[in-house]
């Protein structure tokens, strides 16, 4: 027999999600943000020749302070909390009215909340996107901080840098949000039946380390390609691209399709902390701020 748990009615519930979800960004990427950065510089280098993880770190030691191992993670920060709190938000919300008649989501159901969630928040903040990783690849002096890199991206380049990458952006998302909270709350929902709804942030940890790692892996193509076009014309220089499919053609042609996966490392060791911890912040935040947590489960 199907059962449904409904949230109770909350005042405040959406401004309550917003904050869990919020909190939970800005705690998992400032914790990531130095491995973060190595990701960035390793996805840029085109040629066969690859950045290796120890030449990525000492090209930041290189510029001599602490803050080298941050640049961009303000950028970062100001676009997760809220991405992080709209994408958690979003799918809290309509996965609530999906299963407001009493079945149990299916599991296409949870792909398709979570992947329309994810593009939804990202699209929100992509322009930080842009600027984030600006920060983190460009040269020391080439931007003063967040407002610096926004006015010379307007004035050097147009409006259209901001959302230069977006395509394979919203094309990656999908798949990477779908798998990344279906494959968490299925794991989180066998735990809460196993622990009586309390079950141990170890577990939780683990069980969004090993969503977001599953979904990286089939989404990490597009991301490079993003990253990609998101570097070029730094400056007003020249394109090396013209969009999505050019990056495509030119980085297998002259660097294989292992070119594609450049930064995988890093970004595996940066995605689970970062994943587990968020989705940790995130469910204790949640009950803490006493937000009914709407799912099914079958008995």
């Amino acid at each position: 027999m199907a059962e449904a748990f409904l949230p109770q009615p909350e005042t405040y519930r959406p401004a309550k999600l917003l904050a869990s979800g919020g909190l939970a960004g800005a705690i998992s990427r400032t914790f990531t943000a130095p491995i973060d950065r190595l990701k960035f510089l390793l996805q840029v280098q085109d040629g066969r020749t690859m950045m290796t993880l120890r030449q990525g770190l000492a090209r930041m030691a290189e510029e001599g302070t602490m803050k080298a191992y941050f640049r961009g993670n303000g950028a970062n920060v100001l676009k997760n909390i809220p991405e992080t709190a709209l994408k958690l938000t979003c799918n809290d919300v309509v996965k609530a009215s999906v299963v407001s008649d009493g079945h149990a989501i299916s599991l296409g159901e949870r792909l398709v909340v979570g992947g329309v969630s994810g593009a939804i928040a990202q699209g929100a903040i992509y322009p930080l996107e842009v600027i984030q990783t600006r920060l983190a690849v460009s040269r020391v002096g080439t931007y003063k901080g967040i407002l610096d890199a926004a006015h010379k991206i307007r004035h050097q380049e147009g409006y259209r840098a901001f959302f230069r990458g977006i395509t394979p952006c919203m094309l990656g998302i999908l798949p990477y949000a779908g798998l990344d909270i279906a494959a968490f709350e299925l794991m989180k929902e066998h735990l809460h039946g196993q622990y009586a709804d309390d079950a141990p942030p170890a577990y939780l940890l683990a069980a969004g380390m090993l969503s977001s790692t599953g979904a990286q892996l089939v989404s990490y193509p597009l991301g490079l390609v993003r990253t990609r076009l998101q570097a070029q014309g730094i400056g007003g220089e020249p394109l090396k691209y013209s969009g999505m499919l050019d990056v495509f053609r030119k980085t297998i042609r002259h660097e294989g399709v292992r070119g594609l996966y450049k930064g995988l490392m890093p970004n595996l060791m940066k995605i689970a902390p970062a994943a587990g911890i968020s989705w940790v912040v995130f469910e204790k935040a949640k009950q803490h701020l006493k937000v009914a947590d709407p799912r099914c489960s079958s008995q």
